[in-house]
């Protein structure tokens, strides 16, 4: 069960370098969580740095083992850890969209962020460390374009809380995984993809152009439609640029 053992660490480099060196170390468990207070290096996608003020915000990594999940799903994890995010975010009254893969927007700014590393074995991801970083009670951010629980409730819920709530959404999502009800994690994921079906501008190859998200493929790779036919690019093969409002 996630949630089953956390680790409180008041500070550390970055919370899945832990999880990472515990697992080198036979020491990681399925189902613990590192919580900490503050890392100074915190990851994101992209090789981007996690920012976060001090105490403000759940800084997390979290451990799971699976048994029989194949390399081919592997997007499924992704889609796991971000409806977990959606549906906890949601109990605080708070409706996000999934910027693809992993990022949880409010109206286009950030308020989550995940980064996944598997462990594979043959053709099998044996575990995985899940990083995720949720903005709680942060209220001014250096970086634009980010967000927080608290500036869009005007309310102070405890870190705790959140936290509490964030487990018991990824608990329930992690049964949909294990039971291998991909297609169903895949479509709710879909249901709440940021600029799906919408015409926007996209950059990929220093080439700006417009297209519609029309979802993902069974890598996770994301498909846009541009000139009348489907291409599919990696993360870092496309970036977004400003959303076309004609």
């Amino acid at each position: 069960m996630i949630g089953n053992q956390i680790i409180h660490l008041d500070r550390v480099d970055s919370t899945s370098n832990y999880v990472a060196t515990l697992l080198s170390e036979g020491k990681a468990r399925h189902g613990m969580v590192i919580l900490a207070e503050n890392q100074s290096n915190g990851r994101g996608q992209r090789g981007a740095i996690w920012q976060s003020e001090s105490s403000k915000n759940l800084l997390l990594t979290i451990y799971v083992e699976h048994k029989q999940l194949e390399i081919i799903h592997q997007e499924a994890l992704t889609h796991f850890v971000s409806l977990a995010l959606h549906q906890c975010l949601l109990k605080f009254k708070i409706n996000a969209e999934i910027k693809w893969p992993n990022d949880l927007l409010i109206r286009g700014k950030k308020i989550a962020g995940i980064l996944i590393e598997n462990q594979l074995r043959g053709s099998k991801i044996v575990s995985s460390i899940i990083g995720i970083g949720l903005n709680v009670l942060q209220t001014e951010f250096d970086i634009p374009g980010s967000t927080s629980i608290t500036l869009e409730t005007k309310e102070s819920f405890t870190k705790e809380n959140v936290l509490k709530e964030l487990i018991n959404q990824l608990n329930q999502l992690f049964q949909i995984l294990t039971h291998k009800q991909y297609s169903k994690l895949k479509e709710m994921y879909l249901e709440k993809l940021w600029l799906m079906n919408v015409i926007s501008l996209f950059e990929s190859k220093n080439i700006r152009f417009s297209g519609i998200i029309r979802g993902t493929d069974e890598f996770g790779r994301l498909q846009i439609e541009h000139n009348q036919q489907i291409n599919t690019y990696e993360l870092k093969e496309v970036k977004f640029t400003l959303r076309n409002e004609l």
